[in-house]
């Protein structure tokens, strides 16, 4: 490995440790393939998302005593995949960040997640892959119901999902384009859980959920592969069954378009770069809304605008997933491909031989029945 290779490998990968979204095993950004893991193969991946945006004073007479507020909102996660047999694989992933904007608090560490996936089962000649995930949040990070980022009340939720990939070459899927989308249910449990904290100090009353929130979760997404990029463009969103409460944040539908770029400089390692774009209306439907006291006032959306993406991905073991003789790297795996390529070249020549060999034959059999029906009659014409 090269000096400038494994720096540009600590340039990525401590920030991403320490501010470290993409959920399960060979995703996206955001949304899933149908595809797993081969058995015993190990991957590791660190990711972080942030936002930025000065509050500035909304009115005419700005107080002399008013200071704008800058919002950062930053997300850091560290994930862990596994093949555990063929079909299956689980991926384990805990916040390692998470601003809540509740003074200088935050989730350090945030709420753990685990999904089970099955999938890789193939349909039409290997073309499309279908594929299902049971996905659990525990909250174990000590704040929830926090704006910027998608509803939490600080309950066990859980979901369910259904998993679709077309690949365009059913051979070596990843050397063409592909499709994949995501539909499930996501159930938030959160019947009875605090979302605002009492202050009697204030005269605050204390907020609890009067029902159980859940969701419609979908995504589309598009791979075009080049030899050592993945240009990658998704849809992905949300859409309440059943609304949270009025004083919870976040509690809006919400629609993103991500475009992204995964670098693959090595087969066990890559960089992704991407923006969340939101397509969904510009609102806050809280009740108790991000105000600032005097003439104007800030009221932000419950979800930010854009979101920056950064993250890293490793193998660190390949277990079952690698080509039969051992790959040392992209330079090997690419050899493989083209000496198969040619393999299939030669075979489709061979086939065009066989082909000809045939019409050869069926003419010579039309030739030597024509060259008998004239010996017939030129026996009868000696007659």
């Amino acid at each position: 490995m090269s000096k400038g290779f494994l720096f540009l490998v600590v340039l990525f990968f401590l920030p991403a440790i320490l501010f470290a979204q993409g959920y399960g095993s060979k995703s996206m950004l955001h949304v899933q393939t149908a595809s797993t893991l081969k058995p015993q193969r190990l991957d590791f991946r660190s990711n972080m998302r942030f936002w930025t945006k000065v509050g500035d004073f909304l009115g005419q007479n700005k107080p002399a005593d008013f200071d704008a507020v800058n919002y950062w909102v930053v997300q850091s996660n560290a994930l862990m995949s596994y093949g555990i047999a063929e079909h299956f694989d689980a991926t384990f992933m805990a916040e390692v960040y998470q601003d809540v904007h509740s003074g200088d608090e935050a989730n350090v560490p945030g709420d753990l997640y685990l999904d089970l996936k099955a999938g890789s089962f193939e349909l039409s000649n290997n073309r499309l892959n279908v594929g299902g995930q049971f996905s659990m949040r525990f909250p174990t990070g000590k704040y929830h119901n926090y704006p910027f980022e998608p509803y939490s009340a600080g309950s066990l939720e859980f979901g369910m999902f259904g998993l679709f990939s077309y690949y365009n070459d059913p051979f070596l899927p990843h050397r063409d384009f592909s499709f994949h989308a995501n539909l499930g249910w996501y159930y938030h449990n959160d019947a009875g859980q605090v979302l605002i904290e009492g202050d009697p100090s204030i005269n605050k009353a204390e907020q609890k959920s009067q029902s159980n929130a859940s969701a419609l979760r979908y995504g589309l997404g598009f791979v075009y592969p080049t030899e050592m990029f993945d240009l990658n463009l998704e849809m992905w969103g949300n859409a309440f069954l059943q609304e949270p409460d009025t004083f919870a944040y976040s509690r809006e539908n919400y629609i993103y378009m991500t475009p992204s770029i995964r670098f693959r400089p090595k087969w066990w390692v890559s960089f992704d770069l991407g923006m969340d774009i939101r397509l969904s209306s510009d609102s806050n439907t809280t009740a108790d809304q991000i105000t600032f006291t005097g003439e104007g006032a800030l009221n932000l959306p419950n979800y930010p605008g854009w979101r920056m993406f950064l993250g890293m991905n490793f193998v660190i073991t390949p277990g079952q997933d690698r080509l039969k003789g051992g790959v040392g790297d992209q330079g090997d795996v690419r050899n493989k491909v083209d000496f198969y390529e040619k393999l299939l070249r030669e075979r489709e020549r061979t086939r065009s031989i066989e082909e000809e060999l045939r019409r050869l034959k069926r003419e010579r059999e039309q030739a030597e029945k024509e060259l008998e029906e004239l010996r017939q009659l030129l026996e009868e014409e000696g007659k």
